[in-house]
């Protein structure tokens, strides 16, 4: 079998179709997701665990900035991605 990717897109349209999560598939396992404080202000942040990302990380807490900065870094790429091909489609249909 392959080896999972890093990150994983996470949504439930029927449940919850106002979130869309990031799962984090290696050591800490977690999701995270974009938050809104206001209209200028958002950010990804963990929104459950699966593995205790606080103990994982005691020793380096820098390390776990710096895995929410790639997390943060992957997700806008991802929106970059969707909002290409969905420019790429309407180009398609003209």
């Amino acid at each position: 079998m392959a080896q999972l990717p890093k990150f994983l897109i996470a949504d439930d349209p029927v449940t919850d179709p106002e979130n869309e999560y990031i799962f984090h598939t290696q050591s800490p396992r977690f999701f995270a997701k974009r938050v809104e404080e206001d209209e200028e202000t958002a950010y990804i942040d963990i929104v459950h665990e699966i593995d205790n990302v606080e103990e994982f990380f005691k020793n380096a807490p820098e390390k776990k900035i710096e895995l929410l900065e790639q997390l943060e870094d992957w997700y806008y790429s991802y929106m970059e991605w969707l909002e290409d091909d969905g420019e790429e489609e309407e180009e398609d249909e003209e």
